[in-house]
């Protein structure tokens, strides 16, 4: 069983840190040379460089990430850009016609209707195939879904997301903690000069700053309900990164949607709906505690719990199964679970709708966005 403070159980935690030292020295090369600019390309296509701003995050597990990504997209479309969100793919499938299924590319049809998605694993490149062409390029702005990590692909902004029920970024590294690389990396989405924490070991982390000199980025707080949580996770970030981030934001559940006993259309219904309903929660997401959260906090009596690893599918007869036999009224599900079924379930289920709400530091994202789309692309 996974702990709290990292993906497996502290039982294997002699096996753990060890396998997080090698982990360690690997990512340390690599921040080195990315630091090197080594390689790291622009973005060019048709002799235009669109500008690319990074969604992204430290830690391993759910962030919120795609309600944010979603968010910004719909931003950039407000404001006159053609949005492109690329992404690898985790887990995605062939498409068969040489592209690649995934479940957030999906959920990206819904959330960010006016979105170009593009999935793959070498992102320049698939983003050199897709917009080829283009007649709009020059209104183009790219967001790379989960893009902190992916530095061979040169970003204008970097915008950092710390999820505040689960910062992890004072633990150790994966499989130990749940750090992607070292916490003081996080100096690259705008910190202090020269800032964060140093400790030759690798366990607290190592500043990765190129020249000498912090990224152009925003740090932005997530799921920062609790007061205590924001708390704890501001106080972390400032530790690493020299300065306080920028923003904090609540995932909100704005209305139901509804599809009752295999319904193809869904019915929309107000989350007060959920209130004393006997519900199974089930996900498959980077977090699962917090969504199931989420469904105890509309007020549903929560009779059974399904999770899965992130990114994984559930069955139709999976979550009939779950449903009847723990007698509950209905099935609550993500958007990016419902997308993975392989049918519609004869038995009622309800996706709730994710609404962004910032709590502070709207106007600062708002402003760095609208800089990127006044920019918007440079002729080589």
């Amino acid at each position: 069983m996974a702990d709290a403070r990292g993906p497996l159980s502290r039982w294997l935690a002699p096996a753990t840190w060890m396998l997080a030292r090698a982990y360690g020295a690997g990512v340390a090369h690599r921040n080195a040379r990315f630091d090197r600019g080594v390689g790291v390309h622009r973005l060019e296509v048709d002799g235009v460089r669109p500008p690319v701003v990074s969604v992204g995050n430290l830690t391993a597990g759910g962030t919120g990430k795609s309600p944010c990504v979603a968010w910004i997209a719909r931003e950039f479309a407000a404001l006159g850009a053609r949005p492109v969100i690329a992404m690898r793919g985790y887990r995605g499938v062939s498409d068969g016609r040489g592209g690649v299924k995934s479940d957030e590319a999906l959920e990206y049809a819904s959330t960010a209707p006016d979105a170009l998605v593009v999935v793959g694993g070498r992102r320049r490149e698939a983003l050199g195939r897709a917009l080829a062409g283009a007649s709009w390029l020059g209104r183009a702005v790219v967001v790379l879904d989960d893009g902190f990590q992916h530095r061979m692909l040169a970003r204008d902004l970097d915008i950092v997301l710390v999820d505040a029920t689960r910062p992890g970024l004072d633990g150790d590294l994966l499989p130990n903690g749940w750090l992607r690389e070292p916490a003081g990396a996080i100096v690259r989405a705008g910190g202090a000069e020269n800032g964060g924490s140093h400790d030759d070991s690798g366990v607290r982390g190592r500043a990765f700053v190129s020249h000498g000199r912090a990224g152009e980025g925003l740090v932005v707080l997530t799921k920062a309900d609790d007061d205590a949580q924001r708390e704890r996770a501001a106080a972390s970030v400032l530790r690493w990164r020299g300065r306080a981030h920028e923003a904090s934001c609540v995932h909100e559940w704005s209305v139901l949607e509804v599809a009752q006993g295999g319904a193809s259309s869904p019915c929309e219904l107000p989350v007060a709906a959920l209130r004393g309903m006997k519900v199974v929660s089930a996900c498959a997401l980077g977090n699962p505690a917090h969504f199931h959260a989420m469904v105890a906090r509309a007020g549903a009596q929560v009779v059974a719990r399904l999770e899965k690893d992130d990114h994984r599918a559930f069955r139709a007869e999976e979550i009939e199964r779950a449903v009847r036999s723990a007698g509950a009224q209905l099935a609550v599900v993500s958007r990016k679970d419902r997308v993975k079924f392989d049918r519609a379930p004869a038995v009622d289920v309800a996706v709730p709708v994710l609404a962004l709400r910032f709590l502070e530091g709207e106007a600062v994202v708002r402003a760095a966005l609208a800089r990127l789309v006044s920019g918007r692309c440079v002729r080589a």
